[in-house]
């Protein structure tokens, strides 16, 4: 968890606003770990304030830029998305977006999305994967 903590923190300080990170892997892969190292390289400092919106869809942190988390698993419908404007929320170009469960989104995603896959590698390990490459503002 440290060391996957420790590479998002690294990463973070890559984005720009704007960005658009979509995060898919198993249950338990580290995909909620990633965002919280994420939201400390862009300023949070408590990582525990993080969580996975898994029944809201979605949580807003007032980091620098703000980063908004989705998390798509209980999305039974894509009309849910357009309800809360996800769309307005991957094409704001002051925000980095996070999004788990990316495809449930169904071609919502910008095509400049930064594509993110974790999977368990062991007990006590991860193997991060990195797609597409970040948007550039």
């Amino acid at each position: 968890m440290a060391e996957t903590l420790r590479f998002a923190k690294d990463f973070a300080a890559k984005l720009k606003p704007g960005s658009v990170i979509a995060l898919s892997g198993d249950l338990g892969s580290g995909k909620t770990t990633l965002i919280k190292g994420i939201a400390m390289g862009l300023g949070l400092r408590d990582a525990d304030e993080v969580k996975s919106p898994t029944f809201s869809l979605m949580h807003s942190y007032a980091t620098r830029p703000r980063l908004v988390h989705f998390d798509l698993y209980r999305l039974e419908k894509p009309g849910e998305l357009h309800a809360i404007g996800f769309e307005e929320f991957v094409n704001d170009p002051d925000t980095v977006i996070c999004v788990e469960w990316p495809e449930k989104a169904e071609g919502l995603l910008p095509p400049a999305a930064c594509h993110i896959h974790l999977e368990v590698a062991g007990a006590n390990s991860r193997r991060i994967i990195l797609g597409q490459p970040l948007r550039v503002v």
